[in-house]
């Protein structure tokens, strides 16, 4: 498997963490890495979601797109979680898993209140030319 996958690139994921130099920038380690998280996830969503919508139903096709890509971003953390474990202390900080989980929870519910805001704008939209006209 190592001859397959170049794991260097977790190196720089993992030094984009380093508290110390998220702190010079002057940012807060948590926010970071929610974002780093939080764009991961709807990457993910972004690409996987035509391909869900081409084999489900439409009325399964988000829900399906955003189970499978929070299951590929987790197995993505926890490969990075297990790089990191590799020496005999982790090089993540300890907010590590609850931050991510937030970020990838958070773009769950931002997606479906983004969803249902569109279909009631489209709702009260058809509503009001029907009562206009």
């Amino acid at each position: 498997m190592e001859d397959w996958i170049d794991y260097s690139i977790l190196d720089h994921v993992i030094a984009m963490l380093n508290d110390e130099v998220i702190r010079m920038i002057g940012l807060k380690p948590e926010h970071v890495q929610f974002f780093l998280v939080f764009t991961l996830v709807m990457a993910l969503m972004w690409v996987a979601r035509p391909i869900i919508e081409w084999m489900m139903l439409k009325n399964w096709n988000t829900f399906v797109s955003y189970f499978i890509s929070s299951l590929i971003t987790i197995a993505f953390l926890q490969l990075v979680d297990r790089y990191a474990m590799s020496q005999e202390q982790s090089a993540l900080p300890e907010y590590y898993w609850s931050i991510c989980l937030l970020a990838v929870s958070s773009y769950g519910v931002i997606h479906v209140l983004v969803k249902m805001v569109k279909k009631t704008w489209i709702h009260l939209r058809k509503r009001a030319k029907k009562q206009a006209a």
